[in-house]
């Protein structure tokens, strides 16, 4: 026994002396010490290590929500990192990090972050586009970079038309100043010029500091040739530009020979405005298109252009369109029909058009007032004049506003459609289904240059024109074949000049003159129709005897 407890006192002896030559062989730690007083971070953030060696427990804390430590105590030999966040503003911040021992609490390290700078940052610094596109095609759009907002101006060439947009864009900043990404939407319009143009976005912060700049470059317009391999290329083109879904109107592999929508000019053409004009586009039909443009400017390259007949584009009525000025370099059109277009206006150099137009079809366009521009003067040569059916809305009472609804007119207190009743060389005038109200203007000789029918007029139409002469019948529309003027909202009286017009007959005037809009309400609440309505034409026929044989219906069942 006594043996036993010898062996177990030495063996505690044996631990406790190897126990403190170990401690003995361990380094002395300091109480507090740390490999570095400062933290620089960039605006992106980071993270950062700390080696600590400490004898006393430590504890680490800071004040700000964007520094975070981790181990936040410890004792003895601690390698503690520490977590900067991205910074949100474009400012240096700083802050402290500190350390307390049960000794000791005045030990720091100090943080400091730098801001972001303000930046605008394109991410292509060029965007290359093509002179055409389809018009849903025309835009792009451009990636920045950037952590301000900032302003677009958009800068030309000289004398450049605007011809590129930017849409509205929104800058979001709910990061406050990191850097995002902004999408801009650019849209463009066609190059008409046989070189290539430039424009600068240049973009600038709302509040400075910071500015970028994109160069647009778009591709040079085709190059088109004075000659039949040029118009057949602008054929081409403007069929493509309307976006026509006609089948079968072209095929650009078969010679324009083949082309059911034109007529070539041929040697023995009558009319040949010159030898070169010989195998050149004359006529030009197109129908059934979708634009929201005017005529493509490619129609000034068929300078032997006679006559040009555009119909049919798709929803009308939404869309308000100017014919384009290139259609007035045509020098020897002589018809222009536009029809169901969506014309709301004329270029203003469409009287250019003047020295050779003679048929003029501006049928089912928005018009919201006749067009100042077509007069007498104007065209002289005009003969063929049709507006009928400029109605963008439908409505039997003009009681509420009359904007927008298509072409007005109130004869009333306005002379608009006066001025169409004294053009004399007129031949056909359609005025049919607009929103024309009032009364007929009931003409005095004597009064803006109208004067009577004369033995002179008798002469020219035999003796026909007796009772008109014999009653200084005022001489309106004097060559008129064709008027149509119903389903308007006019009122009141039909006038003397036109109930008694030598060529009243002609214009089929039950239907095509005297029946207006029914039922329906003009502006000052007045029922729309005549209040003469001629029961039937014997009162005609009286006066004019000679005319009874030529168009008195007879009735020859059972003869």
């Amino acid at each position: 026994m006594k043996m036993l407890m010898k062996k177990i006192f030495a063996i505690i002896v044996l631990a406790l002396a190897c126990a403190s030559c170990k401690e003995d062989n361990l380094p002395t730690l300091p109480e507090f010490e740390v490999d570095r007083t400062t933290i620089e971070a960039q605006a992106e953030g980071g993270s950062f290590e700390l080696n600590i060696r400490s004898s006393e427990e430590w504890r680490a804390s800071t004040t700000e929500p964007w520094v975070m430590i981790s181990p936040a105590n410890g004792r003895g030999e601690v390698v503690a990192r520490v977590r900067i966040d991205s910074s949100l503003t474009n400012d240096n911040r700083s802050t402290l990090i500190r350390f307390t021992t049960a000794e000791n609490s005045n030990r720091t390290i100090e943080v400091m972050q730098s801001g972001f700078a303000k930046a605008i940052t394109p991410l292509s610094a060029t965007e290359e586009i093509a002179s055409f596109a389809k018009r849903d095609d025309r835009w792009f759009e451009t990636e920045i970079e950037t952590n301000v907002d900032f302003d677009v101006i958009t800068e030309f060439d000289e004398e450049e038309e605007e011809w590129l947009t930017v849409a509205d864009y929104n800058v979001e900043l709910n990061r406050g100043a990191r850097p995002r990404t902004t999408t801009l939407r650019c849209n463009w319009k066609m190059n008409t010029r046989n070189s290539e143009r430039l424009a600068t976005l240049r973009l600038r912060a709302k509040e400075g500091g910071a500015e970028a700049t994109i160069i647009v470059r778009q591709g040079a317009a085709p190059t088109i040739t004075d000659d039949r391999a040029g118009d057949s290329l602008a054929v081409v083109t403007i069929y493509e530009k309307l976006e026509c879904w006609a089948e079968d109107t072209i095929d650009a592999k078969k010679p324009m020979t083949s082309w059911e929508c034109l007529r070539l000019w041929s040697a023995d053409d009558e009319s040949l405005p010159s030898p070169e004009a010989v195998g050149r586009v004359r006529d030009l039909d197109l129908s059934y298109f979708n634009t929201e443009e005017g005529i493509p400017y490619e129609i000034k390259y068929l300078k032997y252009l006679e006559t040009l007949s555009l119909f049919g584009n798709v929803n009308t009525m939404l869309k308000s369109i100017d014919m384009g000025e290139e259609i007035c370099e045509l020098e020897y059109l002589k018809a222009l029909r536009v029809g169901a277009f969506g014309l709301s206006s004329l270029p203003k150099n469409f009287a250019k058009l003047g020295d050779t137009l003679e048929i003029l079809d501006l049928n089912s366009n928005n018009f919201d007032r006749l067009p100042a521009v077509i007069s007498e003067d104007n065209f002289p040569k005009l003969s063929s004049l049709n507006l009928t059916a400029n109605r963008r809305k439908s409505t039997n009472d003009l009681r509420g506003t009359t904007e927008g609804i298509g072409l007005y007119s109130d004869m009333n207190s306005s002379d608009d459609i006066e001025r169409l009743l004294l053009w004399e060389n007129l031949e056909e005038l359609g005025l049919s289904f607009n929103y024309i109200e009032g009364s007929l203007p009931d003409f005095k000789v004597g009064e803006n240059g109208v004067r009577a029918y004369t033995a002179e007029d008798v002469k020219e139409a035999g003796d026909t024109l007796n009772w008109a002469v014999e009653h200084q019948l005022p001489r309106i529309l004097p060559n008129m074949h064709s008027l149509r003027i119903n389903l308007n909202f006019m009122t009141g009286e039909l006038p003397d000049w036109l109930l008694y017009h030598p060529r009243l007959m002609e214009w089929g005037a039950n239907i095509l003159v005297f029946e207006q809009q029914s039922p329906a309400t003009d502006s000052r609440g007045l029922s729309v129709k005549f209040d003469n309505v001629p029961n039937s034409m014997e009162y005609y026929f009286e006066s004019y005897p000679l005319y009874r044989g030529r168009y008195e219906f007879k009735d020859e069942i059972g003869e």
